[in-house]
């Protein structure tokens, strides 16, 4: 089973982004649960049913709302919240949880070694005319080359979690293997939003490693790790490749793209809110001839390209309410022994979101399960047994592999 989640995890955008594996994984999950009257279906319901009630009043007040786009977002939400509660409550140990890592990381390496060896457009993107610094990158099944980068360091930032949690160097040497393969993959699929988002989540991680008993063997991988950034950070300007290229060009502020991302569509989004008296355009209707050709000449191109901005400038001060309410929660559900795992993982998908990607990925809302699921990273605790609890083994609790969930 862990093997078909892979699978799905790597090729959900085989087809389309609009008609992600995903959505219908979702769907799958919703018909198993009303079979067997779990009532997440009911739970999900219950939570898209105060989003529904605000998008009727977007259309009380705004009357050239596309009803067919709206619905569509409303039933992707649903899919989503549906995914989101499910991988909440999930009861996963994490032998299973890192074969599907692994998983989806062999299977990565796989398509990595057949997109060098022949670089059809079904791996590749030959002709990328978004990325002035590099035509040629590697998108793998996903819509877009950025896309595949964000998946991969998604593996990445789980991976480092396997790195600081593993406590035998046998285990470590596969988890630093795949991390290096991964890591290959994100290098030549070019994408600056993934890398710069996994580089914060790590530096989070890392932080919170420290902080946790801190010790002489901890200081002096700190002392290496600075050593070894600054020597990478020395040959990385020095090179003068097309990512120091790219980065520079971030840093001055003469990047098109990132540009567009922050200022055009901070710019946008203020606008639509005022001209909306703060309702927004209606869920699921940026996109549409009316909106787009209201505010061309404002800069708006196709899409406002940042997940967060798009999905205010669709919802307005709604939006901005939930959106502060159902975070809050998410860090409200965190605990202490989870702190390395779930606040480089938070890091990430907010940081991403921000740079980019689209509030509906159900990706998103895996990720934001795993965040509030509490089970995964549970350590065995000490029951005394008794009929209802029959005696179990010991075992290391610095060792997740062995571990069952309570």
């Amino acid at each position: 089973m862990e093997i078909i989640y892979a699978m799905v995890y790597v090729l959900h955008q085989g087809i389309t982004a609009n008609l992600d594996l995903f959505y219908f994984l979702s769907i799958i999950l919703i018909l198993r649960d009303i079979i067997q009257r779990r009532k997440l279906t009911l739970k999900t319901a219950g939570y898209v049913y105060f989003v529904i009630l605000y998008a009727f009043l977007q259309i009380v007040v705004n009357e050239q709302i596309d009803m067919g786009r709206l619905a569509i977002n409303l039933a992707k939400l649903f899919l989503n919240v549906m995914l989101f509660l499910q991988v909440r409550e999930m009861k996963m140990n994490m032998s299973s949880f890192k074969k599907i890592v692994y998983s989806a990381s062999v299977i990565n390496l796989a398509l990595l070694c057949i997109g060098m060896v022949h670089k059809t457009k079904l791996l590749w993107r030959l002709d990328d005319d978004v990325n002035l610094y590099q035509k040629v990158r590697l998108a793998l099944f996903y819509a877009e080359p950025s896309e595949a980068s964000f998946h991969v360091c998604i593996l990445l930032v789980i991976l480092g979690m396997f790195v600081l949690n593993e406590t035998r160097l046998r285990r470590n040497l596969v988890n630093l293997f795949f991390m290096l393969t991964n890591a290959l993959i994100v290098i030549v699929s070019a994408g600056m939003g993934g890398m710069l988002s996994l580089g914060l989540a790590f530096v989070v991680m890392y932080l919170c490693y420290l902080c946790d008993r801190v010790s002489i063997q901890k200081l002096l991988l700190t002392i290496l790790l600075i050593l070894t950034g600054t020597l990478a950070a020395v040959w990385f300007v020095m090179s003068n490749n097309s990512f120091y290229m790219r980065l520079n060009d971030i840093l001055s502020g003469t990047d098109g793209s990132v540009f567009y991302r922050f200022n055009v569509s901070a710019r946008i989004m203020e606008q639509i809110l005022v001209h909306s008296s703060y309702i927004g355009t209606g869920l699921g209707n940026l996109n549409t001839d009316a909106v787009q050709n209201a505010y061309y000449s404002q800069g708006l191109v196709g899409v406002i390209a940042n997940s967060f901005m798009y999905v205010i400038a669709e919802g307005g001060i709604g939006v901005i309410l939930l959106l502060l309410v159902f975070h809050t929660m998410l860090v409200m559900r965190i605990q202490r022994h989870e702190i390395i795992f779930k606040s480089g993982l938070l890091t990430f998908i907010l940081i991403y979101q921000v740079a980019g990607g689209y509030f509906t990925n159900p990706v998103n809302w895996i990720l934001y399960g795993l965040i509030a699921n509490q089970t995964l990273l549970r350590k065995q605790t000490a029951v005394k047994p008794n009929i209802f609890n029959p005696p179990i083994p010991k075992i290391n609790q610095n060792d997740y592999s062995k571990q069952e969930i309570v």
